[in-house]
């Protein structure tokens, strides 16, 4: 067999067995039980390893050399492992200052991060990690997007269950080509009912939210479809009759409704196939709100492959300081060249730009994985370099997750830890590993706003 072609086997089964490691997204159908049974994860814990990473721009090339220390306006300090950290005018300023203004009390509006990505944002745990270390320094802002309909599903701050045939859209495994009218607003999936009554309900977890919960609840009718929304134990019944006002250009309504941060959401849908796409909850205090958006086995494609307009709608109605983008670990598995994906970031972020144009963009390597036939996937390297590049190219900050694992090797190195930092199924971390993890992004975010503010 070829060199070539034992490359192309290699990759084709490690999308299979990354499918089978991933958290499989199944719906809530036969009661809550799982259509397809769990994935059980290893029971793992550790203290953060493993070397630095840092915020990479046009800005703060002068810091990426191999170990050097750059000064000034827009350079940085670069770690043993040869990235940098951007500070001044050029990298993420923006986010800086609506950080900066947030702690000083002079902001009364939230500072929003959106975070899309794959697998390892799905599940919450590196997301949630730093969520709560920012939340420290700037305030607890509430959990901001939560998903309908979808089982198994994690969010640090809420306590939800779903119970009858919710059916999600598009079926996973995620698509990288256009379903139906493409309109899944933020999330990239819709929930909507399937041959019988639905039923969901949301709780925010103690301390997740300052003073009053404020809800938008994503939604779209067909003729004929209703649900019934209960809020504290007051009901109110929607039909296509109800004046609820749609989010401009976002092809779905947003019904606002106001709560104690103690009340519980509940949606039952009563007749039709009433489609939700998300709800938001936030609280009336100013603090850091982060939206993890992830979806298991995503890629930069898939996201690209929603409604233009629904997407940047949603986007638009967030007004974030800071969208990421963390993909890289299922494109480390496909056969395309990597340079591929330099015009894919460019797409996305064109959009992202066109929603947003106030907020910074940061793009977040994947961590190590470890390819079929052993050592380093070679495609991690070679990705994490093209995201750096890119960032340069577009203005944003890069982090390389690659590097905070100390390069390439480091999910085996993670692995050997005693509690162990890597699950062991060649792609994820454990909980304790996105906390790790999560831990060090939030040093390199944080000492670009440090080195900001001087």
């Amino acid at each position: 067999m070829s060199e070539r072609l034992r490359a192309q086997v290699e990759r084709a089964l490690g999308v299979g067995l990354s499918a089978i490691a991933a958290l499989i997204a199944v719906t809530c159908g036969s009661r809550g039980t799982l259509e397809h049974g769990p994935i059980t994860p290893l029971v793992l814990s550790a203290a953060a390893t493993g070397g630095g990473a840092g915020l990479v721009g046009k800005e703060a090339e002068a810091g990426a050399g191999a170990g050097g220390t750059g000064t000034g306006t827009g350079t940085g300090t670069g770690t043993g492992t040869g990235t940098g950290t951007g500070t001044g005018t050029g990298v993420m300023a923006r986010f800086f200052r609506d950080l900066a203004a947030l702690e000083a009390g002079t902001r009364r509006e939230m500072v929003r991060i959106v975070w899309l990505g794959d697998s390892h944002v799905a599940a919450d745990y590196l997301t949630g990690a730093l969520r709560s270390r920012l939340e420290k320094q700037f305030g607890v802002g509430g959990p901001g997007f939560v998903r309908v309909g979808l089982k198994p599903y994690r969010h640090t701050q809420v306590r939800w269950s779903c119970d009858g045939p919710w059916k999600i859209e598009p079926v996973p495994p995620p698509r990288r080509t256009l379903f139906d009218d493409g309109v899944f607003g933020l999330g990239g999936m819709r929930a909507a009912p399937e041959g019988g009554p639905a039923q969901a309900s949301f709780e925010l977890s103690p301390g997740s939210a300052r003073g009053r919960a404020h809800w938008q609840v994503w939604f779209s009718l067909q003729e004929g479809a209703s649900f019934r929304i209960t809020l504290g134990g007051v009901s109110q019944v929607v039909t296509t009759a109800s004046q609820i006002p749609q989010l401009p250009g976002a092809g779905f309504a947003s019904l606002a409704l106001d709560s104690s941060s103690s009340d519980k959401l509940e949606l039952l849908t009563l007749a039709g196939s009433p489609r939700f796409y998300g709800l938001i909850v936030e609280g009336s205090e100013p603090g850091i709100v982060l939206d993890a958006v992830g979806i298991d086995g995503a890629r930069l494609a898939t996201a690209l492959a929603w409604s233009e307009t629904s997407f940047e709608a949603a986007l638009r109605a967030r007004a974030p300081s800071l969208v990421a983008l963390a993909f890289g670990t299922n494109e480390a598995f496909d056969a395309d060249k990597i340079e591929k994906y330099r015009a894919q970031y460019r797409d996305l972020l064109a959009r992202v730009r066109l929603a947003a144009p106030a907020a910074d963009c940061l793009i977040v390597g994947p961590p190590d994985a470890v390819a079929v036939a052993g050592g380093s996937e070679p495609r991690v390297t070679e990705l994490d370099a093209l995201q750096r590049s890119v960032a340069t190219e577009l203005g944003c900050g890069f982090v390389s997750q690659l590097q905070i694992m100390g390069g390439a090797g480091g999910y085996s190195r993670w692995a050997r830890q005693t509690p162990p930092l890597a699950r062991g199924d060649r792609l994820h971390l454990s909980v304790k590993g996105y906390e790790s993890m999560a831990s060090s992004i939030a040093d390199e975010l944080l000492a670009g706003y440090t080195a900001s503010r001087h």
